[in-house]
């Protein structure tokens, strides 16, 4: 833990070029000289050591979760709100990942049920099935961009299925991602961004509440069939609830998972020695997406906030200010991981990357997202021998997570 003489202030770009293009050296930087600072540019901590981030993952009692409600009461409750901007937060107030006990446990318990059902383990077997179909119709020579063609397509599809979202609507995908991505991934200095968020909340709870109708007319074995079902019991989510949840999966199930294997694939194309490992079956696929994940994560950031006037992670820490677990640090902390800046794709792990968070704020998809990638990652190598870099890699500039704009190759069969 840092000591009160370790802490320092300053201000820092935290979403500036340097930041967004190497986010590990950047704040491993910060790691390496105080784990806990205080950022004056965005008023906030930053907490980039591995002891550090996990302690306050799990210190539900100084930190909470719940970011919305505290921003609504700030800054969405005058007279000059939006309607349209108050109405979008009023959804992302039901997202799981926004929300403390006992809520959080309430909400996370019954989406559980319908992620472990029946249906879902029947689902899970069409991945494989998903994947070929996408691959199938990506050229065999040529240059590409390797998120467009491939990667993006095929977690659309994985989640687009369990939902139940038919395929010729899946291409809308992508206007989505665009309105929602800003202020979900924390682009701080983008002005636009609630007036983007409310039009695509507007945009996909409308219709989701189209699929809801139709799944009650004919349910059939997807994740809103389950979730509709569910409503008849005493403790079932409400249908508030069941469009934040539907509006939460449609959004980070696809993209997330989307950037974590085109960030794999790069990670590969800057290290032959573990891309020829990869192609030789000479690791284990499971231990990879592992290694894969720590090393280079979508998830780049948590947010916090601190509930009231407390003595935290070694330093005084005032009620209601922001704290930025930055997990692209914290994987890459020398105290747990050796080499920790070197892809090891037979890494062994005696303590466990924090790329999906820790506790019971871990991500519940993170099942999916490895059997996703563990599909995804190999067979776009045994479809092409050759795949190499054809173009500038330009990042989103997201603070919370971390992906491509596009990743440009050239390959052959």
């Amino acid at each position: 833990m840092a000591s009160s003489a370790d802490v320092r202030e300053g201000e820092f770009d935290i979403v500036g070029p340097e930041a967004i293009r190497d986010p590990h050296g950047y704040f491993g930087r910060l790691r390496e000289t105080s784990p806990v600072v205080w950022d004056t540019r965005s008023r906030s901590w930053i907490v980039t050591g591995y002891q550090e981030v996990t302690a306050a993952l799990r210190n539900d009692k100084d930190f909470s979760s719940d970011r919305i409600r505290p921003f609504i009461e700030k800054k969405l409750s005058g007279p000059d709100t939006n309607p349209e901007v108050r109405a979008a937060f009023d959804v992302l107030e039901n997202w799981l990942v926004f929300n403390d006990k006992p809520i959080h446990l309430r909400l996370r318990k019954l989406i559980n049920q319908a992620f472990m059902s029946k249906a879902m383990e029947r689902l899970a077997g069409r991945f494989q099935a998903l994947f070929d179909d996408v691959i199938a119709e990506a050229p065999d020579t040529g240059e590409i961009d390797l998120l467009k063609t491939v990667t993006v397509p095929f977690s659309a599809s994985v989640i687009s299925e369990m939902l139940g979202v038919p395929p010729e609507d899946r291409a809308r995908f992508d206007d989505w991602h665009r309105l929602f991505g800003p202020i979900i991934g924390a682009s701080l200095d983008d002005n636009s961004k609630y007036d983007m968020l409310a039009q695509g909340v507007r945009e996909l709870t409308a219709y989701v509440r189209e699929l809801m109708a139709r799944y009650r007319q004919e349910p059939q074995d997807n994740l809103l069939s389950e979730l509709l079902k569910a409503q008849d019991d005493a403790d079932a989510l409400s249908e508030e609830e069941i469009v934040a949840t539907c509006t939460l999966v449609l959004f980070a199930g696809s993209e997330t998972t989307a950037n974590l294997i085109g960030n794999a694939l790069l990670a590969l194309l800057r290290n032959p020695d573990q891309m020829a490992l990869m192609r030789g079956g000479d690791v284990d696929v499971g231990n990879a997406v592992e290694e894969f994940l720590r090393f280079d994560g979508s998830g780049k950031a948590i947010t916090r906030v601190v509930r009231q006037d407390t003595e935290a992670l070694g330093v005084p820490m005032k009620a209601k200010q922001r704290v930025f677990l930055m997990l692209a640090a914290a994987n890459h902390d020398p105290s747990v991981f050796d080499a920790p800046d070197q892809l090891m794709l037979d890494r062994a792990f005696d303590r466990g990357h924090i790329a999906f968070g820790f506790g019971v704020h871990s991500c519940m998809g993170l099942q999916l997202a490895r059997l996703e990638a563990a599909i995804a990652i190999p067979g776009i190598l045994k479809k092409w021998s050759r795949i190499e870099l054809a173009g500038e890699l330009e990042w989103h500039p997201q603070l919370l997570s971390r992906g491509l704009k596009a990743l440009p190759v050239s390959v052959s069969v």
